[in-house]
């Protein structure tokens, strides 16, 4: 069983918000207790020793996190594509059939997208809205479970070095949550990062991306 102090670690490093909090000594710490206390279902007697693992981890990972995301972010590379279409269908034989199809429907070396991804449920496919009608001829609608129109897809390319580094899908997911911008799907291909979201939320989500380096400075 995961010990208190493991639980905390976790929680802490998945909420960058939070954590900076910390860092810049503009959080109560008691409160910040019994908030972790109830967010991991554990016991009012725990406050002591949820307090304590905050304080070690305070002291241990701030500057080594801080300065390894910093690091990273300095040389990131940002590309951007709109009129991306998110279709999620559902998985079974016939789908599957069609799948091995799917790659007629795109010209990559003209640049078209095409991204595929297989869950428990349903198997997400990502294309050129351009290429909808074309996705049809081997799809019926009755095959899919959504269709999400009008996403633009966010291109986070990092060094090798990134895949080393631990909290940058925190850090980013977090920063973007906390500006009110929803991510409607998220790929990690390092060490490039697809973020994919609403057309109205990519400026906004842009701002966030561009000064996540000038934020870890503070």
């Amino acid at each position: 069983m995961t010990n208190i102090s493991d639980q905390v670690k976790v929680f802490l490093d998945n909420d960058f918000i939070i954590r900076k909090c910390l860092f810049r000594n503009i959080i109560s710490l008691r409160a910040l207790s019994r908030y972790i206390i109830k967010s991991l279902g554990l016991e009012e007697k725990n406050l002591d020793a949820v307090m304590s693992s905050i304080r070690r981890y305070k002291k241990e990972e701030r500057m080594k996190t801080e300065l390894d995301l910093k690091k990273v972010f300095s040389k990131i590379g940002v590309k951007t594509r709109s009129n991306i279409v998110d279709i999620c269908v559902k998985k079974n034989k016939k789908v599957l059939e069609n799948l091995n199809k799917i790659n007629s429907i795109v010209d990559i070396e003209k640049g078209d997208v095409i991204r595929v991804i297989q869950s428990e449920e349903g198997i997400r496919i990502i294309i050129d809205e351009k290429n909808l009608d074309k996705f049809f001829n081997y799809f019926s609608k009755n095959d899919c479970i959504s269709i999400e129109k009008n996403l633009v897809e966010i291109n986070l390319h990092f060094t090798q070095e990134a895949s080393k580094t631990k909290g940058i899908i925190a850090l980013i997911s977090s920063s973007l949550n906390a500006e009110d911008v929803n991510i409607v799907e998220i790929i990690s291909s390092a060490p490039e990062l697809l973020i994919f979201l609403k057309k109205d939320d990519l400026l906004k989500a842009l701002n966030v991306i561009n000064n996540l380096e000038k934020m870890l400075e503070t």
